[in-house]
């Protein structure tokens, strides 16, 4: 039998082991992961470019040459030099063809330039610059002096066309057939003239004729056909007699004459139609701005004005029976 003092250490030590069991195994310290120290990389500073100031180029010079001292031609200048302000300079052509042509050959040298010729003396002693960007106006007959080249253009002489025939439209309202007798060379203007008279329902009737007494004839022949006639300025084929000579068939045998000068109307003219000088000068300013870039210019050979200078002959109206719409009695023009 076991006694009561080892019972005591039995127990005791029991428990003890009883203890040391029942604790836990001690535990690893845990792994605490250390993220990599971000590393913060700026970019490089990159310096703005700097685009160098765009070059600006001055538009070229522009010297306005007028045939003489005609006032269609110095209102046209004078207009065109205001727009221009100090880019622009006038001369005058001197009675010397030869002695123009000399004169112009100042210019040949000079690159930032654009010339204006006025009037056919000018543009004909122009053409010798074949280098230079020229723009001819107040010129009837361009084709029979070659003004038109890849760098010299014009605009027209003849005051709008559709503008004509709108006024003419209202003036005789029951007019159906028109004639137009031309010396050659105006194809493009004539399709453009008879697209114009078919909108207000005109018909017109052109006739190519070589000289004044083809002109003549022409015109009378016509006479049938036709209740009205157009003139232009041909001055190959219409001389001064035979422009008489017309004006007074006309009158007797009562018919629409549109003239192209307000001193015919004293010959029995219905109206006449001239071009609007303020309108030359913007055409021609558009042209000028279409070539500032040096080269050939662009745009067509001719352009065609937008305006009309009007004036009604009312003696020659009453005469015909043709009543003045109200809008257009500011046009009336009695002959002296």
């Amino acid at each position: 039998m076991i006694s009561m003092h080892w019972r005591s250490i039995i127990l005791v030590s029991g428990l003890a082991l009883l203890q040391s069991c029942a604790q836990p195994e001690p535990k690893e310290p845990p792994v605490v992961e250390i993220a990599p120290p971000v590393i913060i990389v700026k970019p490089p500073v990159v310096e703005p470019v700097v685009e160098p100031p765009p070059v600006v180029v001055a538009p070229p010079r522009v010297v306005i040459l007028v045939s003489d001292r005609t006032t269609a031609y110095s209102e046209v200048a004078k207009a065109l030099a205001k727009d221009l302000g100090e880019r622009a300079s006038i001369r005058y052509m001197k009675g010397n063809q030869a002695r123009n042509i000399k004169m112009l050959s100042e210019y040949k040298a000079e690159e930032r330039i654009q010339l204006v010729s006025i009037g056919l003396s000018a543009s004909v002693a122009a053409k010798t610059l074949k280098d230079k960007q020229v723009i001819f106006c107040q010129v009837f007959n361009y084709h029979g002096h070659g003004l038109v080249s890849d760098k010299h253009k014009g605009v027209s002489m003849l005051p709008s066309i559709s503008q004509t025939f709108k006024a003419w439209r209202a003036l005789a309202p029951n007019t159906t057939d028109i004639s137009i007798i031309t010396g050659p060379g105006f194809d493009k203007m004539i399709k453009t003239a008879q697209a114009a008279a078919k909108k207000v329902g005109i018909t017109l009737h052109h006739n190519v004729v070589n000289s004044d007494k083809e002109f003549q004839y022409s015109y009378k022949n016509m006479a049938n056909k036709v209740q009205g006639y157009w003139l232009l300025p041909d001055n190959r084929v219409l001389s001064g007699s035979v422009l008489r000579d017309v004006m007074t068939f006309s009158v007797r045998n009562s018919k629409q004459v549109a003239v192209f000068s307000e001193e015919l109307l004293n010959l029995g003219g219905l109206f006449s139609v001239a071009s609007d000088n303020r309108d030359v000068a913007r055409q021609v300013l558009k042209r000028l701005e279409q070539g500032e870039k040096e080269g050939d210019m662009m745009g067509p050979d001719i352009t065609y004005l937008n305006k009309v200078d009007l004036r009604i002959n009312s003696v020659m109206a009453e005469r015909l029976n043709l009543a003045i719409p109200k809008q257009y009695t500011k046009y009336v023009s009695s002959p002296k």
